[in-house]
């Protein structure tokens, strides 16, 4: 059983934090996310309207995982507002003793809970800055802890051009069993140009407790003025390259959008899809 405490613990700290909440999570969401959507990834791009704006997704990743997630936005004043809530479900989970072993086969369920109030406001003409505050929950097996994290982003578009930094899951150490777990802070850069044809999107990041790194690209095409198309590549340290699709489909008031990405170590394909609308 100390075994698995340990294995518990080090698979722990929220991972789920890295996972795409949405289809823009595929691409290059720091810098290319939207609206509601936003809120997930890039506080400072977050953008709402009038009217209140629902962007609701679900999620079907790798060996089981699934999740779901939920975005809501709307103008007041000068001020962008958003609340996100993201549920993710690692699956049955199995641990397996090294063997020769007298321990049987450990079955076990984790769980991730977030949820998160933030916006953006303009700092001046061209800039605007964003800051999202999270409360996350953890269960691994028979542990739990809770912890408060934030976001803070500034963006500058001028023309065709945009730049954006920030800040991601700076907080507070989720406890299993007495032992403390880091949250997967990161630092990111992102830039974005809009092309007469086409748009596109690069980002870096570096996740500082784990002193690695995170690379993405990204490219959309729109189409009759209500579809887009998009193509991405990710690249994480040490691991092989992999490539996503996105589509968007705006039909005003209403949105579909899709994302799939083939993740490496043929872990197999990520699909997720939801839906955006006015109301």
């Amino acid at each position: 059983m100390a075994v698995l405490t340990l294995l518990l613990i080090a698979s722990s700290g929220v991972n789920s934090l890295l996972m795409p909440a949405s289809p823009a999570g595929l691409l290059t969401p720091f810098s290319g996310s939207r609206d509601a959507e936003a809120i997930f990834y890039n506080p400072a791009l977050t953008s709402a309207g009038d009217d209140f704006r629902l962007n609701c997704f679900y999620n079907r990743y790798y060996l089981g995982m699934q999740g779901f997630s939920l975005a809501l936005s709307r103008k007041v004043k000068t001020l962008d507002l958003c609340v996100g809530i993201t549920d993710f479900d690692y699956g049955a989970m199995e641990w397996h003793p090294d063997y020769p072993t007298e321990d049987s086969l450990a079955n076990y369920s984790a769980y991730d809970f977030v949820f998160m109030v933030g916006g953006s406001f303009p700092v001046s003409a061209r800039g605007r800055m964003g800051v999202t505050a999270k409360y996350i929950a953890e269960t691994i097996y028979l542990y739990g802890d809770q912890a408060l994290a934030f976001d803070v982003s500034l963006a500058y578009r001028s023309g065709n051009s945009g730049l954006t930094f920030g800040a991601t899951n700076i907080g507070s150490k989720i406890t299993l069993n007495g032992e403390g777990v880091n949250l997967p802070a990161r630092l990111s850069l992102g830039l974005r140009q809009d092309f007469t044809r086409f748009n596109a999107g690069l980002e870096a990041h570096y996740f500082i407790n784990r002193v690695s790194f995170e690379f993405g690209a990204s490219a959309g095409l729109p189409l009759y003025r209500i579809l887009e198309i998009s193509l991405g590549l990710r690249y994480r340290y040490q691991d092989p390259p992999f490539p996503a699709f996105g589509l968007n489909l705006n039909l005003g008031k209403f949105a579909l959008k899709y994302g799939l990405a083939l993740y490496p170590y043929r872990l197999g394909p990520v699909n997720t899809l939801g839906f955006g609308m006015d109301f």
